[in-house]
């Protein structure tokens, strides 16, 4: 194909999947990927409508719209064997069965997991784990995330000057304009997400008010995250429908960044909260952003003493018990964006079960 045709695709990687379909490619690594059990453990966060204007909130942890959704969920019933929490037993057991296995959890207890999701797992007959960080619906707020591009979503103001601390001598200089475009927006809020992302903020709650001050923007973070996220009976409705519950630790921490102590609060506190709440045992945890870093291997000897028998990464990849670093403490999963497809769902659990990695 000319290379000028491929970068008109919208979606490369879509159509890189179809293709690898087309010619015969993945039903092969399907068959090699059958050799050995493996689980495909899909992650998803927020299920709502996207497009310019549509959403107040950060774009990306928007995973699928309910249509999306609602076709992804037919590919894991097609084509795979799907598997409750609590088929997972003690050490993580993965069925041996003639289709692969896949678990489809939600991170952060967003309220559209609920209003959205919920009716298509129904709908389909899929189990679901929602992990919930407690703090979010023990003291409903806004996360950092979300209230920076509510901020910068909803400004007029054109220009911007934000200290990441007070005597910071390099502020960030957001310029948008008299009339911003969403491109302009995006760019803003992506700018200051890296900032906190890599450290730049030490208090985020005086860094939040300080850019609501530039941007002339009040924000009433308790009535928004109410809204936001789901209540406790939102949770029990879940579990009476069969859904599993498991802790996203206290106050969506990074876990590693802590000393011993308040990381053994945020495990253990989550998951008493959740089970006095719920009224079932809790016994997994998802570490909170989950990369490398994030958690480490003391997070895991932890998460243990707190009484956690499974836990969930979010490095990329399956789970096979045959690998040399399958750990149930350590379980890798498929972090699911916007732009992936059924097409793509399905080739990229086919390359990392056959392989151990994906391309797309």
């Amino acid at each position: 194909m000319p290379s000028r045709l491929f970068q008109s695709i919208p979606n490369k990687r879509d159509f890189l999947a179809r293709s690898l379909g087309a010619t015969g490619g993945l039903r092969l690594l399907e068959r090699l990927a059958r050799a050995r059990r493996s689980l495909v453990v899909l992650t998803y966060h927020r299920i709502a409508p996207r497009g310019d204007g549509v959403d107040p909130y950060y774009d990306p942890v928007i995973s699928a719209t309910p249509e999306g959704f609602r076709d992804h969920m037919r590919l894991v019933r097609d084509r795979f064997q799907v598997v409750r929490l609590d088929d997972l037993a003690g050490p993580a057991t993965i069925p041996d069965a003639r289709k692969p296995s896949a678990m489809v959890t939600f991170d952060d207890g967003y309220r559209d997991n609920h209003d959205a999701a919920l009716p298509i797992l129904q709908e389909l007959g899929i189990p679901a784990t929602f992990f919930i960080p407690t703090d979010f619906l023990e003291r409903p707020r806004l996360p950092w995330w979300d209230h920076v591009a509510y901020v910068l979503k909803t400004t007029t103001a054109p220009r911007l000057i934000v200290k990441r601390t007070d005597d910071d001598a390099s502020p960030i200089v957001i310029d948008l304009g008299a009339e911003p475009s969403a491109a302009a927006r995006t760019d803003a809020i992506m700018r200051v997400i890296r900032a906190v992302l890599a450290g730049e903020v030490p208090d985020q709650a005086a860094f939040l008010a300080r850019l609501e001050e530039q941007a002339e923007v009040a924000v009433d973070s308790p009535a928004l995250g109410r809204g936001l996220f789901m209540s406790w009976e939102h949770l029990r409705r879940l579990v009476a429908l069969g859904h599993s519950i498991g802790s996203h630790g206290h106050g969506h921490v990074a876990l590693a960044s802590l000393p011993d102590a308040p990381q053994r609060r945020e495990l253990a506190l989550s998951r008493t909260i959740l089970e006095a709440a719920v009224r079932t045992p809790v016994k997994a945890v998802a570490y909170p952003y989950g990369w490398p870093g994030a958690f480490s291997d003391r997070t895991l000897e932890l998460a243990a003493d707190a009484g956690y028998t499974l836990g969930f990464t979010g490095l990329e990849g399956v789970n096979r018990p045959d690998a040399p670093d399958f750990a149930p403490l350590a379980l890798r999963r498929l972090n699911i964006g916007a732009g992936d497809t059924p097409a793509l769902l399905r080739a990229r659990s086919a390359l990392h079960a056959a392989v151990g990695k994906s391309w797309l």
